[in-house]
């Protein structure tokens, strides 16, 4: 009984640390989109107010068009620099949650597994059936998993590729853009 009591009390400290971490990856998840959010739209601010006091000194219509052109270009720059940022902060945070989300299935595999060895301990002739149940369940559980981990990192590994290729083109647009 004691054995059990110890058992519960050391999962329960488990679930709440495992809890405090994912609660910690958040807070920090947005307090880097907000850093990110924040200080692009301060260089963008800085950027745009210098560009138009110089655009204040200017009294040539091509190089007045030239100059926002180039601050336009800037913009995009940044705003495609800062999607970057954002997307690897929200890909840390799924690999954060994927991770929690197989430890916490290891663990409860682990469960299982222990409680059908409890039980085989009671009935040892009806134990074989039930044991050989829950290890196929996990077994399958496991190759859904690896499945699913898989695909998320195709997935993820795809949307990385589209953003580049897309920030790319659009930098290239408008750079096309600018010489026209």
């Amino acid at each position: 009984m004691f054995k059990q009591n110890e058992q519960v009390k050391l999962e329960a400290q488990k679930a709440i640390d495992t809890a405090m971490d994912l609660v910690t990856a958040s807070i920090h998840s947005v307090e880097k989109l907000t850093h990110i959010q924040l200080e692009t739209s301060r260089q963008i601010l800085e950027e745009t107010t210098k560009t138009l006091k110089d655009l204040a000194n200017v009294s040539d219509t091509k190089e007045v068009l030239g100059r926002v052109t180039e601050m336009a270009t800037q913009a995009v720059e940044k705003n495609i620099a800062s999607a970057r940022d954002i997307y690897d902060v929200v890909s840390e945070v799924r690999a954060k949650i994927g991770k929690v989300a197989e430890e916490n299935l290891a663990n409860a595999q682990q469960a299982a597994l222990n409680s059908v060895e409890g039980l085989s301990k009671y009935n040892p002739s009806g134990s074989q059936a039930a044991s050989d149940s829950v290890k196929t369940w996990i077994d399958s559980a496991n190759q859904a998993l690896a499945a699913m981990s898989k695909v998320a990192s195709q997935v993820s590994e795809f949307a990385n590729n589209n953003i580049n290729a897309a920030t790319s083109a659009t930098v290239n647009a408008v750079k096309n853009a600018v010489k026209k």
